[in-house]
C-alpha cells in the first residue's frame, strides 16, 4: 500500500502535467486589470448572482477597462479544444480525494470566451468571424448570437447568413437576435426565414418582423400568408405579429376573420383579440354578422370568441342574447360565457339568462347560472332559481359546486341562511 504522501506526490505530478498543457494552449499573454487575469474575472461573470452581483458588475467592468487587448486571448479560448492527454489527466485528478483541483473542460472556456467577447461590444469587433464559427455548434449557439448581438452592426451581416445555414439551431437563434437589432437591412432574410421547416426559426422571425412597423408595406402581406400555414401555433404566432402593426395590418383581416371560426377555441381567441387590435369597430361589426350566420358553427365559434374583448364588446350583447334562444346547445353555453366575461348591459343581459335556467339541458342551465354570477347582487331575481337548481343536482358535486360559488356571489346571504339549514 503506498504511502499517502506518495499519492499525493503522484497527485500534484499529474496536475502539474495539466497545467503544463493548458499553457501550450495558447502564446498569447492573459491580460490583467487591478493585478487579476482575465479569466478570474471571467470567472465572477459567469453568474448573475455569484458570487454577488457587484462582484459581476466589477468583472464587466474591468473587462471593458482592458477593452481591444483582452480581444487576442479570448479568441485563443474560443478554439479551446480538450486534447486526450488533458481528459484522461483530469479523470484521474477527479477520482482522487486528497486534494481539489478545479478545471474547465474545454465548451465552458469557450462559453467563457464568448461572455467576454459580448462585455466587450463593439470592441470586438475583429473577433467576429471566430465567434461566428460557433454559430452552427449546439452547445454554443444561444451566446454566440447573443454575443454577436452585443457587438453590434458589424455583426448584423453574420446573423443574417446565419439564416441560411443547414443548423436549425443557428438558424432561430439568429432569428431571435436579428429582430432585436432593429436593423432593417434583416428584413428580407427574415421573410424568406417565415417558410423554414423549422418551427422555432419561422416563430422567432415572424416575431422579429414585428419589430419593423415601418416596413409593413412588406411584412404585412409575408405574415398574411403565413395564416395559411398548417401548423395552428404557427398561424396564431403570425396573427400576434401582425397585431403589433395595427391600422397597416388590415389586408390581413379576412384571413384572420377566417381563424376566429376555426373549430380550435385558442386559434379563435387569438385571432379575435388581434382583430380587436388592428380595427376594433370593424372587427366588432364583423363579429356581430357572424353572429346572425346560418351556419351554426360560425354562429359557435363567433360567439366563445367573443370572450376575450371583455367590456369592449359592449356592440355585440343584443346579438349574443339572440343567440341564448338558439336551438343549439353549445351555441346558448357560448353565448352565456361571452356575456358573462363582457359583463355589460345587466338589465338587458340578466332576465335574459334567466330565461335559460329552465331550460331543458342541466350544463345549458349550469353555464348559465354561473355567467348570472358576474353581474353580482344585479342578478339577484335569478337566486330562486338557483336554489331549486342547488336542491335538484345536489348529488352532482361538480354541478352544484358551480351554482353554489354563483350563488355565493349574488347573494352572499343567502349562501348563509343555506349553510344553516
Amino acid at each position: 500500500m503506498k504511502k499517502p504522501w506518495r499519492i499525493a506526490g503522484s497527485v500534484l505530478a499529474v496536475a502539474l502535467i495539466v497545467a503544463f498543457i493548458l499553457g501550450l494552449v495558447s502564446g498569447t499573454p492573459e491580460p490583467k486589470y487591478n493585478g487579476r487575469k482575465l479569466t478570474e474575472w471571467l470567472e465572477e461573470l459567469r453568474h448573475p448572482s455569484s458570487p454577488s452581483p457587484l462582484a459581476r458588475t466589477n468583472a464587466m467592468i474591468a473587462i471593458r477597462h482592458m477593452g481591444t487587448n483582452a480581444v487576442p486571448y479570448l479568441v485563443t479560448m474560443l478554439h479551446a479544444k480538450d486534447s486526450k492527454l488533458k481528459s484522461k489527466c483530469v479523470d484521474l485528478l477527479s477520482r482522487q480525494r486528497w486534494v481539489n483541483f478545479h478545471f474547465r473542460d474545454d465548451y465552458l472556456r469557450r462559453d467563457d470566451a464568448l461572455r467576454g467577447l459580448g462585455v466587450l461590444g463593439p470592441d470586438a469587433k475583429t473577433a467576429i468571424p471566430e465567434i461566428a464559427k460557433l454559430l452552427d455548434d449546439r452547445l454554443h449557439a444561444q451566446m454566440t448570437a447573443y454575443t454577436l448581438h452585443q457587438i453590434g452592426a458589424e455583426a448584423v451581416p453574420v446573423l443574417n447568413q446565419a439564416l441560411k445555414s443547414t443548423n436549425s439551431w443557428a438558424r432561430s437563434q439568429a432569428a431571435g437576435f436579428l429582430g432585436v437589432s432593429g436593423d432593417e437591412a434583416s428584413v428580407p432574410g427574415l421573410i424568406a426565414a417565415l417558410k423554414d421547416p423549422d418551427f422555432v426559426t419561422k416563430s422567432r422571425a415572424a416575431h422579429a418582423l414585428s419589430r419593423f412597423p415601418e416596413q409593413a408595406e412588406v411584412i404585412v402581406p409575408a405574415l398574411t400568408g403565413c395564416l395559411n400555414d398548417p401548423d395552428d401555433t404557427f398561424r396564431m404566432n403570425a396573427a400576434r405579429a401582425l397585431s403589433s402593426f395595427g391600422e397597416k395590418a388590415k389586408p390581413a383581416f379576412p384571413a384572420l376573420m377566417k381563424m376566429v371560426t376555426s373549430t380550435n377555441s385558442q386559434e379563435g381567441t387569438t385571432a379575435a383579440a388581434m382583430l380587436m387590435k388592428i380595427d376594433s369597430e370593424a372587427a366588432m361589426t364583423a363579429f356581430i354578422k357572424n353572429l346572425e350566420s346560418d351556419d351554426v358553427e360560425v354562429r359557435r365559434t363567433t360567439a366563445w370568441a367573443l370572450m376575450i374583448t371583455k367590456s369592449k364588446g359592449k356592440p355585440a350583447v343584443e346579438a349574443l342574447v339572440k343567440c341564448l334562444k338558439d336551438k343549439d346547445n353549445t351555441l346558448k353555453q357560448n353565448a352565456a360565457v361571452a356575456l358573462r366575461e363582457i359583463g355589460q348591459e345587466p338589465d338587458v343581459v340578466v332576465p335574459a339568462l334567466m330565461d335559460n335556467l329552465n331550460d331543458p339541458d342541466l350544463t345549458v342551465r349550469s353555464i348559465t347560472a354561473i355567467a348570472l354570477s358576474s353581474f353580482g347582487d344585479k342578478a339577484k331575481p335569478a337566486v330562486p332559481i338557483i336554489l331549486k337548481l342547488l336542491e335538484e343536482n345536489r348529488n352532482d358535486e361538480l354541478t352544484a359546486g358551480g351554482l353554489y360559488n354563483a350563488l355565493a356571489k349574488i347573494d352572499p346571504e343567502a349562501v348563509e341562511k343555506l349553510a344553516g339549514k
